[in-house]
């Protein structure tokens, strides 16, 4: 009976404990695969008892450099086609023959699938205001006797989501009050994240070639919308050079990669907030 006692307290204490931020997201960054990647990928909007489909066909080579082409699915057939390019914090497509360069707003959310860079994920979580400045300061320094002086943020925390164990990450413990992520513990993968205004999941991860993790399933709900996304292929494409040509703006070619969306409120508000 003892024993069970203390395999219980045991079992809690390990449930309790948080490792540090910057482990965690060291961990995260690690899941994101190695080079390039192409991913078609179906997105589902509801217009009344139909459904209208877009298909995506994405090259990722990491979190600052990737590209999108749009093909519209029945009824969209024709109405919707372009490519946007990624390259930082801008976006680039063409409008009526010309380039247009935007700069990237705080829904730009695709770069927490293909992070590389823990760093990078620490400081848009801090943008994002997920996390307080606290979050980009370095693992902290070692006492003399060699133990770590280490407490976990007050912006980090153990939750569920979808039934897993999780490290939320946010200000408040109160969901819906600030801004908050939760990655899952077991795979160190983005499950939710919250932003107030927008609620973007993440579920059923496969693992791929050239070890990246990602979702087969993905559904952001804003407003009175929810739009699903369902992946359809994963494939590796190796190592992209730096100065690759298909993720620049000036790969763009009037001919074929103007961007084309009809005037349909989910679809249109989709792609200028989250795309």
């Amino acid at each position: 009976m003892r024993f069970l006692f203390l395999l219980a307290a045991f079992s809690s204490a390990c449930f309790a404990y948080i490792p540090e931020y910057s482990l965690i997201a060291t961990h995260a960054a690690a899941q994101h695969g190695n080079g390039g990647f192409l991913i078609d990928q179906e997105v589902s909007f509801r217009n009344g008892s139909d459904v209208l489909t877009v298909k995506e066909t994405w090259w990722i080579v990491n979190e600052n450099s990737m590209r999108v082409t749009l093909e519209g699915r029945g009824p969209l057939k024709g109405l919707v086609d372009g490519t946007i390019v990624y390259q930082g914090s801008q976006k680039s497509f063409i409008d009526s023959g010309t380039v247009r360069t935007q700069r990237l707003g705080d829904e730009w959310l695709e770069p927490l699938f293909h992070f590389r860079s823990s760093k990078y994920f620490r400081s848009r979580l801090a943008s994002l205001k997920v996390t307080t400045a606290e979050a980009l300061k370095d693992r902290p320094a070692l006492n003399t006797d060699g133990a770590p002086q280490y407490e976990a943020p007050s912006f980090l925390r153990l939750s569920r989501v979808g039934g897993s164990v999780a490290w939320a990450i946010g200000t408040s413990p109160t969901v819906g009050q600030a801004p908050t992520l939760w990655l899952e513990q077991d795979q160190f993968v983005v499950r939710k994240f919250h932003s107030g205004t927008t609620v973007l999941k993440a579920d059923d991860y496969a693992k791929y070639d050239d070890g990246l993790w990602f979702p087969r399933q993905r559904s952001y709900t804003f407003g009175r919308f929810t739009v699903d996304v369902t992946t359809l292929q994963v494939r590796s494409i190796g190592k992209v050079k730096p100065d690759d040509i298909r993720f620049r703006a000036t790969g763009l070619n009037a001919s074929r990669d103007s961007l084309k969306l009809p005037d349909a409120e989910a679809l249109k508000e989709f792609y200028s907030r989250f795309r």
